[in-house]
Order: C-alpha cells, then structure tokens, then sequence
C-alpha cells in the first residue's frame, strides 16, 4: 500500500484494521498523526450526529399538517435549511474521492469539542477545489453583496480584484460565504464566518501545501487560504478597509 492510498482509506475508515492499513500507519510520524486526526474527526461526526428526537415531535409534524391543509391558499415561508456535520462528512468523503487529505497539517491534536476554524476551512478548500477549479463566474459587486448581506457584510468596492467566484456554504453547524479571488500566485479562497460558530481560532495555519490567515472583523471571522507563496497580508488589508458592516 502507497502512501497516497493510506491517506485516502484513512479519511474514508479511520478505524480500518486492515493489516496493510496498520502497518502504514507506523511507518512514519506523519502517517500515525494524520491517522489520530482522521479518528478525531470521526468520533467528532459521531457526537454530532447523536441528536435524540425530541418528544412530540411526530404528533406536532402531523398537527401542522393537518393545520395548513385547511388553509390552502396560504404560501408557507421558505425554511432555512439545518446544516449540521452531515455536510463535512460528505465534503471528507468528496475529499476520499479525490485523493484530497491534509498532510503535514501543522495543527496540533485537539480534543473533538477543540476543532478549530483552520480544520474545517481547510476540509472545505480541499474538497470543493475539483468543483470551482478554472472556474470564472465574471462575478459582479451587486452578485457579492446580494450574498454578504446575509453576514451583514457590503463591500464597497472591487478595483483591483479579480473575484471568480461567490456562494454560500454549508459550514460548521451553519452557513458561511465563500469567495475566489486571483491572487498574484493563484486562487485565493475567502470564508466569511459567522461569530457564533463554535471553532477555536488561530492567526495562521499551513500545511505545506496551502496557508491561511483568520482575521476577526467587526461582524464575522474572515479567512484567507491560498498558495504558500502567496502573499496574503495584502489582500485582507485590502478586503478589510473595504467591507461595511451592519451589524
């Protein structure tokens, strides 16, 4: 078993105990730590998802049905939609798929409830690339700021930014605004998260690959990833001195 084959089984089956599987993992130092990490996140998966159904909640479903049946001309207001760690873990399963891991991350070994900010930012660059790759939206300002509203976020502003991408996300237990712009040595992926997300924060990050930078603005936590060679300083001053907030 390869390298590559050992980091994609252990994002898909962290608790394989395959013999191969194990004795990869004792190889190297690297290979056991990003084994810890993938089990880390797994048990954190797990808790999540460990939700009880509250008691009632069937005979309330059917009673508001019944309701809105007799009232047939009412249009029901969209639901926001639940985002929960079911959107992580079919973003780690995307990133199986593509071979994707995070190797050589400089993270140190949280506890499940410690799971920072530059993990799950970093899941998401990894494993949403393969789908925004080349891809150029010819995005306007009036595109960006009809998705930062939500955020309480307007950015006065695009000269000299090149901006090839903007949507929402599903995040970490909620939604978070995703953004690409042309940096000077490739795309850099911006994330725009709300304050109240439960995740530790660090001021910088790498993995060996990509680096990023979280920045705590008036109204969210932004963050920066791109290239190890990118120069990142300049683009979140940029950002920072052009986004208003409204809350």
């Amino acid at each position: 078993m390869d390298e590559l084959e050992f980091r994609r089984r252990a994002i898909a089956h962290p608790h394989e105990q395959d013999p191969a599987f194990l004795e990869q993992a004792q190889r190297s130092p690297a290979n056991r730590k990003h084994l810890d990490e993938m089990k880390q996140l797994d048990r954190s998966l797990q808790r999540a998802m460990e939700v009880e159904v509250p008691a009632g909640l069937a005979e309330r479903i059917l009673l508001r049905q019944a309701l809105e049946a007799d009232q047939p001309q009412v249009v029901p207001l969209p639901v926001r939609p639940r985002s929960n760690w079911r959107a992580l873990a079919m973003a780690a399963s995307v990133a199986f798929l593509l071979g994707m891991s995070t190797r050589w991350l400089s993270w140190p070994l949280a506890a499940p409830d410690e799971l920072s900010l530059a993990q799950v930012a970093m899941a998401h660059v990894y494993g949403e690339e393969p789908f925004i790759k080349d891809v150029d939206e010819q995005v306007s300002l009036r595109t960006i700021n009809a998705k930062m509203e939500k955020y309480g976020a307007t950015l006065m502003g695009m000269q000299g930014l090149k901006i090839t991408y903007v949507n929402h996300c599903s995040f970490y237990q909620g939604p978070a605004l995703h953004m690409v712009l042309q940096g000077k040595m490739g795309p850099v992926t911006l994330f725009l998260v709300p304050k109240h997300v439960p995740l530790t924060l660090q001021p910088t990050f790498e993995d060996g690959q990509l680096k990023g930078e979280i920045l705590q603005l008036k109204g969210a936590n932004m963050v920066l990833i791109g290239e190890m060679e990118e120069p990142l300083a300049p683009v979140a001053e940029q950002l920072e001195s052009r986004l208003h907030w409204s809350i």
